[in-house]
């Protein structure tokens, strides 16, 4: 009589782990998953350091904490991140804000500038720039910003 009452609850557990491991049928969000993302930024005909750069999804359905950004290096290159330095940009079109804040006053006393960039890179309703990030790892994108 023992042995009958001990087959169910391994059947029962069973159940509960393959439920687990599938993850009860929650699909993932597209925005979940981030593709290598780099580029340089160009102004004036020259590499831009220190760009601080964001992407805004043209995707609506996007939650408003997927914004993959950057700073550009010496060099006016960029990689972007999402979820952590460097780790990508989820899949889609985006419209392309950037900022500059010159480094103004002393060495000793050292703060940062207003934005030296033309205005219409500050917001996404007037930014010109776009960008898509494709998951085959398209080519390094050149943002060209203009006066």
């Amino acid at each position: 009589m023992s042995n009958l009452m001990v087959r169910p609850f391994p059947l029962s557990m069973a159940l509960i782990i393959s439920c687990v491991a599938v993850g009860c049928g929650k699909a993932k969000n597209p925005w979940d998953k981030v593709y290598p993302a780099i580029g340089t930024v160009v102004y004036e005909g020259k590499p831009l350091a220190g760009a601080q750069i964001t992407l805004i999804p043209e995707d609506s359905d996007v939650p408003s904490n997927v914004r993959p950004t950057a700073t550009t290096d010496e060099d006016g290159s960029f990689e972007l991140g999402t979820y952590s330095k460097n780790d990508g940009a989820p899949a889609g079109t985006y419209k392309v804000l950037a900022l500059h804040y010159p480094i103004v006053g002393s060495k000793e006393s050292p703060s940062a500038g207003p934005n030296d960039l033309p205005k219409k890179y500050s917001k996404q309703d007037t930014t010109d720039l776009k960008l898509e990030v494709t998951p085959d790892g398209a080519d390094p994108a050149e943002l060209t910003l203009r006066r």
